[in-house]
């Protein structure tokens, strides 16, 4: 049995946005987490003796604050073994919260897929979520951003950049391709064109160069860091925890999936906290399927693959996608001449893109 380095616990499925691509399941009412499922879930993580990783999400987590608090109560006697973190639209923090998180030294990742526009049109809220930005700033709790790219927001990346070059507590942001499940089948978001997508990356990688070249700490790319460590290490590795089996996703109810992203999904189900049936967890793979212009790709050796969930949902030619976002990277690296040595791209001041 694979131990466990990746517990996400679904504190709530209610949230106080209509993200138009929400990926939860339908429901007849919310629900929340128990403390006692809480319990057995770090139980089932820490019965290994590995260090995991704590990942609060939902729905919204920062919903039901009381049991975010609890959890971090509970997470006491791992200290050393766990890392916590919370994924949140950061319009229900307060001042409270935030000093909460900053003592826990949770990390913490907001949602924000946009300028004030662009992010009302697909999730809503912007106002409040830059006021929970401000509130992280003045706190000096450091976060970074994850932004669900789509045909609707993917021609703004580069403004994304320069609206977060403004908060010195913003250490980066992670670009998730679109899901085509849930929400965003019936309200018709798309993924991004491929000509779209290139273009979109492109441009975000040029307002980081120039973002960087003066900030410090610097602004960062998920995706610019996973290819540089696939390309230093020279070798093909599982996207995620959830592709080596590693990742236990548990619903309010108790109910247990591969990762966040199946959670209700029957056929993927894997028992409860209680019964849990592990070897489910495996289901997903590591999924890494293999196109036809894979052997005639720089990345062909190193590729970092693409989320397994993704895959199983999104249409073969969308998951192409994950193609055009590494080769425009890489791309990009070679006009800044950063391919011929293995130093990460982006340190020193050397002006190329840093994650």
């Amino acid at each position: 049995m694979a131990a466990i380095r990746y517990l996400i616990l679904w504190l709530t499925d209610a949230c106080n946005l209509q993200c138009r691509y929400c990926y939860r399941p339908a429901m007849a009412a919310p629900q929340q987490m128990s403390a006692e499922v809480v319990a057995q879930a770090l139980r089932l993580a820490s019965a290994a003796g590995r260090p995991f990783h704590v990942q609060l999400s939902g729905g919204e987590p920062t919903l039901v604050p009381d049991l975010l608090a609890a959890v971090v109560d509970q997470m006491r006697p791992f200290q050393g073994q766990a890392t916590l973190g919370v994924q949140t639209n950061a319009t229900c923090l307060t001042p409270a919260l935030v000093k909460l998180l900053k003592e826990a030294q949770v990390q913490v990742g907001v949602s924000l897929d946009g300028p004030p526009a662009v992010h009302d049109a697909l999730r809503g809220g912007f106002a409040r979520t830059y006021a929970g930005l401000q509130l992280l700033e003045e706190q000096g709790v450091p976060f970074r951003v994850t932004t669900v790219v789509s045909a609707g927001n993917v021609a703004s990346l580069d403004l994304l950049a320069l609206l977060l070059a403004n908060f010195r507590q913003a250490r980066g942001l992670g670009l998730d391709l679109l899901t085509v499940k849930g929400a965003a089948v019936s309200s018709q978001v798309w993924p991004a064109a491929p000509a779209d997508l290139r273009q979109g990356i492109r441009h975000l990688l040029q307002a980081l160069t120039l973002v960087n070249g003066e900030r410090q700490p610097p602004l960062l790319c998920r995706e610019v860091e996973t290819l540089w460590r696939a390309w230093r290490q020279d070798r093909l590795s599982a996207f995620c925890h959830a592709g080596r089996g590693e990742s236990l996703a548990v619903a309010p109810d108790g109910a247990v999936y591969p990762c966040g992203q199946t959670c209700g999904e029957d056929l993927l189900a894997a028992g409860t906290v209680w019964k849990p049936e592990i070897f489910r967890l495996q289901l997903l793979g590591s999924r890494r399927p293999r196109y036809a212009a894979c052997h005639e790709c720089p990345l062909d050796t190193f590729c970092p693959g693409d989320c397994p969930s993704r895959l199983l949902f999104n249409h073969p030619q969308e998951a192409e996608l994950v193609c055009d976002l590494y080769q425009t990277i890489w791309g990009y690296w070679q006009e800044q001449g950063q391919t011929g040595q293995k130093s990460f791209p982006g340190n020193q001041g050397d002006g190329c893109v840093a994650l």
